[in-house]
This record gives structure tokens, sequence and C-alpha cells, in this order.
């Protein structure tokens, strides 16, 4: 199957709207919590019912006591009320229903509890793994993309209200049903009248609800600085330098602007909007104030009886509380509606990186023997083994490679034109910003090219599944990871599969440079690496190195080309030495690129490519490239000279 030579670009976040935001939403719940879900649902409908009961019991309770003090007098009223089987039975109705409402209160308490840690664990799960998971580190790097994540972290709060919510809308219906039902034997105009009154308030709310979230959406970037700050303030990372340099009423000023800039813009919206509707509930209180004052003078005029009195004062008020429960969930629930569309968005995001469609395992290499992720138990037990095949192998063809950033129109690599051979120890040096750390997000797939091709082996990157390709990648960064977990982990996560194998580990810490350190360590491969952690220690950045290279070690075996991205730059020249003699060792019979401004490593690579303004500008041997008196000629020059 042929392949374009150029690749749109998708990576958008689709659309959604509050309804099927809302609709998505139950559906995550069901999921987290059914159980939770239907306990809360169950309960709510009582304590919703129960209400109304008790007002209709207290009417008959009033209209019968009316009725025996008015006709007779007596000595013994606890006799009397056990004669009364209407009197006794709602007396004992209300009682049990107000200690049921008691103990339905609490079980209500413990049940949303328990529904809101569950969906909370539920959807802050699926985000994290949708972010873990995800395949284009765009994603990290797009400050849209970035807005997008931010805010599904908020919306992941709002969904648990989202649950609470709900429930408390079924104990609104449920009073509201019972309630409305008795006001109108009123009159019939009494709930008409009730809710015309209130619907106002329920459209102004939903306009603000509206507006503050569009401010709130705007405001992500911001939200996001003041996070970025927040970290420069608390973080270990940043914690020297900020007191050695005296920088913390810089880093506190910039966080408390940025949060000013971001409380002032919302605030000024909810004070417009508190105005407004506070206008529009005085105006939604005529409709309690009128039919309140009609029963009031229907007593006076014999119309009502005292216990119609109280009933209907109750559920006057009663269908009131319930109004304003049903519109303020409402509200919310339209709120909480747009608050969590950006973990739909997050969790229907398409990465850049696709598969081809068809049938791809066959047009590929056949895998080791076990399937795609099997791997030797001893990962560095045959080093002759590693460097075999090259003979059969093709290498790596660069075929008028350009490639944008996510939202740039500039491209960073253009027009690359670039063979490395199998086996072959290519070195990409350049100036900062030369494009140099881009292509070799290339070749190890982290993006995919904009145009151009990059072919592997006769193939297509693209034509490969990303799990394949990057199995076949061992990578060292220059911002290689410090995982905060053990020794064992910190090595062993560059092949999972051997993790537990020590002999494994061993060798991969030994070729490294790191057992003397390790051994030392009281704990050993179990020893914890961070200050973060209990126990844990911290190592020097030379020694975390040593474990980055341990870790793509562990890959050895199966890997066919070696990424190693500015490996040294922080280093000093001795440490730096070392390292390159690993190198040297660990790239015998492997394609091997090395991304770097310093040109120790470039004088023994087979050949150099000298990178600028995005473009290769030179390439050949370092013997080549001082006699050509070029880029490459000045570079090392320069370096050189720094070193006398």
């Amino acid at each position: 199957m042929s392949r374009p030579d150029t690749y749109p670009q998708t990576m958008q976040p689709i659309q959604i709207t509050t309804f099927q935001a809302l609709w998505r939403s139950l559906g995550l719940i069901i999921k987290a919590a059914p159980i939770e879900l239907r306990n809360l649902i169950l309960l709510n409908i009582i304590r919703g019912a129960a209400p109304s009961a008790v007002l209709f019991l207290d009417k008959l309770i009033i209209d019968e006591v009316s009725r025996l003090l008015s006709q007779t007098q007596t000595a013994q009223p606890f006799a009397l009320m056990l004669s009364r089987p209407i009197l006794l039975w709602s007396i004992a109705g209300v009682l049990s229903l107000k200690l049921i409402g008691d103990s339905l209160e609490t079980m209500s308490s413990f049940a949303a509890t328990s529904l809101r840690d569950r969906v909370q664990g539920f959807v802050e799960g699926k985000v994290l793994e949708k972010v873990a998971n995800f395949d284009d580190i765009a994603l990290f790097e797009n400050p849209e993309l970035l807005n997008i994540v931010e805010l599904a972290k908020t919306g992941v709060s709002k969904i648990q209200q989202l649950a609470f919510t709900l429930s408390m809308t079924i104990t609104g219906i449920f009073i509201f049903i019972p309630s409305i039902s008795l006001a109108a034997t009123i009159a019939w105009w009494v709930p008409v009248l009730m809710l015309i009154s209130s619907s106002p308030s329920i459209y102004i709310k939903r306009k603000y609800s509206r507006i503050i979230w569009r401010v709130q959406k705007k405001q992500a970037k911001i939200s996001r600085e003041m996070n970025l700050s927040a970290r420069v303030l608390t973080g270990e990372e940043y914690a020297k330098e900020l007191r050695l340099f005296g920088l913390q009423e810089l880093w506190l000023k910039r966080w408390q602007g940025q949060f000013l800039q971001f409380f002032s813009e919302m605030q000024r919206i909810r004070k417009k909007g508190a105005i407004v509707v506070l206008f529009w509930s005085v105006f939604s209180r005529i409709g309690v104030a009128l039919p309140f004052v009609y029963v009031v003078i229907g007593a006076l005029g014999g119309r009502y009886t005292l216990g119609d009195v109280a009933l209907y004062s109750g559920l006057i008020v009663q269908v009131e509380q319930s109004l304003q429960l049903l519109i303020g969930n409402y509200t919310n629930l339209y709120d909480i509606s747009l608050g969590v569309s950006p973990i739909f968005q997050l969790l229907e995001l398409k990465p850049e990186l696709q598969s081809p469609l068809g049938d791809v395992a066959s047009r590929l290499p056949s895998l080791p023997e076990g399937g795609q992720d099997a791997r030797p138990t001893n990962q560095l037990q045959d080093r002759g083994q590693d460097a075999r095949a090259t003979k059969n192998k093709i290498g790596i063809e660069i075929k008028h490679l350009s490639f944008c950033y996510p939202g740039s129109n500039k491209s960073t690599v253009e027009d690359i034109n670039l063979t490395i051979n199998p086996g072959e120890m290519l070195v990409l040096v350049g100036e900062n910003g030369a494009g140099k750390t881009t292509l070799g997000k290339l070749l190890g797939r982290l993006y995919d090219p904009t145009s151009g091709t990059i072919d592997w082996n006769g193939k297509d990157l693209r034509s490969y599944p990303l799990a394949y390709v990057r199995s076949r990648i061992a990578v060292v960064m220059q911002d290689y990871a410090r995982f905060p977990s053990t020794v064992r982990e910190n090595v062993g996560f560059g092949d999972l599969l051997s993790l537990s194998d020590d002999t494994a580990i061993n060798e991969a810490i030994s070729e490294a440079g790191i057992s003397a350190k390790v051994n030392s360590l009281e704990q050993g491969l179990e020893t914890p690496l961070g200050k973060q952690l209990e126990d844990g220690i911290d190592l020097s950045g030379g020694q975390w190195q040593r474990i980055a290279i341990a870790r793509a070690l562990m890959r050895l075996s199966t890997a066919e080309v070696l990424i190693f991205d500015e490996p040294t730059a922080a280093l000093d020249p001795k440490t730096e030495h070392e390292i390159y003699s690993i190198f040297r060792q660990i790239a015998a019979g492997k394609t091997t690129i090395v991304i770097s401004h310093r040109l120790g490593l470039a004088k023994i690579a087979d050949r150099i490519a000298v990178m600028e303004n995005g473009k290769i500008a030179e390439i050949g041997t370092h013997d080549e490239l001082i006699a050509s008196n070029g880029i490459y000629c000045s570079m090392f020059t320069r370096q050189a000279s720094s070193y006398i």
C-alpha cells in the first residue's frame, strides 16, 4: 500500500454539547458506582415524599384536635387521644416519618460520600489512563491541548458534583410533585403563578452559568500558569536556586498577579450576575406571597380550617423550596455539563500518530518467538547476536523530511535527505535550535513528519505499529526521567518483562558504570530513589545519567536503533569521557544516532551531520569536515580552544 508524503493534522478536540456532556457523564457515573447511585436515588425518593406526608398528617392532627376542643372539655386528654384512631395514628405517623427522615439523612450522607469517592477514582483514572497512554507528545507541548488537560482535571471534581446534584434533583421532584398537587387544591392558579414567577430566575441563572464557563475556559491558560508558578514556589527542583538567588518575592508576586487577573474577571461576571438574579428573585417572591395571603383570607372567611391553614402554609413554603431546589439543581446541572465537557474532549482526542489501515502485521518483519513482547531472560547475554543481522538490514533513509510543530507555521526541520546505514553511528551536531532534537523525535516516532518520509528497513516508519517501533528503540535523553521508585524499577523499566531478573538488572548497572554506588546502598536494588519517598536517597547528576543508561541497556538485545539526545550536556569532562566509553561499547552493531552540540563523541563516529536552521548543512567524517574548513571545523576549533 502506498503512503502519502504529507499527513493531515487531525489532532483537534471535538465539540461537545451540554446535553452530550450530561448524558455521557451519567454513563460514567453508572459505570463507576451503580450500587451507590441506586441506593442514593431510592433514599432520596423516600426523603422527597416524606415532607408532604408529614404536612398532610399535621393537618389531620390540627383538625382533629380543633374538633375535639370545640365539642368537649376533658380532664383526661391522654385517654381522649387514645380513643381517637385518626388522631393516634396521625401522631404515630408523624413521629415515625421524622424518625425515618433522620435515619435517611445519615444513610444518604454515607451513600453520597461513597458515590463521590468512587466516581472520582473512576473518572480520574480514565483521565490519567488517557494522558499516560497518549502516543503523541504534542499533548504535553501544545498550549491548547494543555489547556484541555487542565480543564479536564477541574472537570473531575465537577463530575462528582453531578452525581450528588442528580440525587438531589430526584429529591426535589418527589417533594415538588405531591406538594404542587396539594397546592392546586387551594386554587388552580396557585401552582401556575409560582411556576411563572420562578421562570425568569431559571433563565438568568442558566445565562450566567454559560457566561462564567466561557470566562473560565478562556482563563485556563492563566490557571495553568498559576499552577506552574506554584510549582516553582513549592517544587524541590527549584528550591535551592529560588533561595540562593532570592527569587521568592518575585515568584510570589507573579503568582499573586496571575491570581488577581483570574479572580477579578470571574468576580466581575459573578457580581453582575448576582445583581440580575437578585432582582428576579424579588419578582419570584410575588408568586409565593399571593397564595399565602389568599389562604389566610380564606381561613378568616371560614372557607378553610386551621388544619388547612397549616397544610397550605406548609405546602406553599414546600413548593417554593422544591422549586428553588429544582431551579438551583438545573442550573448546577447546566454548569456541571459545561465543566465536564473537557473530560470527553480529552478522552476522544485522537493522536496524529496513526497506524495504517489494513493488515499491517502481514507486511512487518518477523517478531521474536513468543510474540512482539518476547524478551530473552538476560538482556545482554549475547552481544555478538545483537550485531548478527545488520547485513540483512537496509537502515534508515530520510527523504524530503519537513516538520512543523502543531500550531506553528514555521518548519523546524525542512527538506532533509539523509541515509543512516545499518550499524552506523551518526552524530547530529549543530547550535541550539538547529533542529537536532526535533529530528530525533521524528526518528523515535514521537511525532510524524508534516511532509516527506522516514523509511526503516525499506518501509515507511508510519507503516509499522507504534508499539513495534518503540520496542526496537533504546533511548537516553538529556531530560531523562528520574522515577520516584526503587533502583530496580528505575533500571528495570527499560524492559518490564525483566523487572524481576536480578542478573539482567545487575549486568546493565555494571555496564553503565554505577554498580559500585548501587552495591554501597544498604537496600541495594530495593533502595528508593528520590527524596520525596520515605527513606529515599538522591543521586548526583552523573549517577542519575548512568541509571538512565542502564535502563536503555535493558532493551539492548531487542533494540535495533539507539538514540542518544544530548546525553552528556550536564556532565563534567571526566564523567563525559567515561560515558563516551560506555556508548562506544553499547553501540557496537547498532544503528546509533547521537544528538549533541558537544563534539567529543563526534571524532569516533562513522559520520557527522551538521544541522543549521533546520537543514543538513554538512555531512562527512570528522577528518573530512575538518578538511573542508566549514561550520563543523569552526565549531570544533571553538570548543577545543575552551579546553586549552
